[in-house]
């Protein structure tokens, strides 16, 4: 009997999440707000001296193909004096009007004044493309809403100590949970342009 729903389900939201939401292909731009205080920086009670100089903005272009994404966000960031960003690869469902994103990317960040470039977390970082190996994966899960052309959404990244290079797949997610309170959070704003 298990087996029947779990397959009657499936049934039900294939459908749902390839002809719900925007169709088979959608590519957005927006902009993206992201602070720099982490979970473990709120619980700290860091947020009672809040300025916007701990809030990068910049941008953020998604292009999704049926219920794969790629997603990349650019962020000025004024306390750093550079970019910062994620670039990631997901899986995005939009059932009805809701998107649920997950997915594996990577962290990058280039300084203004040092000039210094590099991807990956803090748990292993590369700083040349050639490297990448050594580069640690973040988990990014989003949540939008559509609102027509228009998408507003809240993103969380979760670093994890996995690399092509260490190999820990199977604690990947552990590792991303685990490290839930160093999560950074943003909201995005969208509009569909195809």
């Amino acid at each position: 009997m298990k087996k029947i729903i779990i397959a009657l389900l499936i049934a039900l939201i294939i459908p749902c999440c390839v002809f719900a939401g925007r169709g088979m292909f959608d590519l957005t731009l927006g902009a993206a707000a992201q602070t720099s205080y982490d979970i473990e920086d709120v619980q700290a009670g860091e947020l009672k001296n809040f300025t916007l100089d701990g809030v990068a903005f910049g941008a953020d272009v998604e292009a999704k193909l049926a219920i794969l994404s790629i997603d990349a966000k650019g962020m000025y960031d004024t306390a750093n004096k550079g970019i910062n960003g994620i670039a990631s690869a997901n899986l995005a469902l939009d059932i009805f009007f809701v998107r649920v994103k997950a997915g594996l990317g990577y962290e990058y960040t280039y300084n203004f004044e040092t000039k210094n470039f590099y991807f990956g977390n803090g748990n292993g970082y590369a700083t040349e493309f050639a490297g990448y190996k050594d580069a640690c994966f973040d988990v990014n899960v989003g949540v939008d809403v559509l609102l027509g052309p228009i998408t507003v959404g809240a993103y969380a990244t979760l670093p994890t100590e996995t690399s092509i290079a260490n190999g820990k797949w199977t604690e990947l997610f552990g590792t991303a949970f685990s490290n839930w309170n160093q999560a950074k959070l943003g909201l995005t704003v969208g509009f569909a342009v195809l």
